[in-house]
């Protein structure tokens, strides 16, 4: 697996039911009790990146985000999408 550069994160707020919250914070608590980790971040983003390339697609910014992202970092974004699938 190749080195890959770590991104800075910023916090998204989002409003969920409380049950869901109950649900997630019991999920958490017994992947602890079982040695696993449970990452709702992680889960959240992955959809998250997916659900954005579909609108970015449909609303023809894709290539727009693609070169902005190449000339800030030099990231191949093509890559980053196909590791994604």
């Amino acid at each position: 697996m190749p080195l890959q550069r770590k991104q800075p994160k910023v916090s998204l707020n989002i409003k969920i039911s409380s049950d869901l919250d109950f649900r997630l914070k019991r999920a958490r608590k017994a992947a602890r009790e079982q040695g696993q980790m449970f990452n709702v971040s992680q889960e959240v983003e992955q959809f998250l990146e997916k659900e954005l390339q579909v609108v970015e697609r449909q609303l023809s910014i894709d290539e727009e985000i693609k070169s902005n992202l190449e000339e800030l970092g030099g990231m191949n974004i093509d890559k980053l999408m196909k590791s994604m699938d």
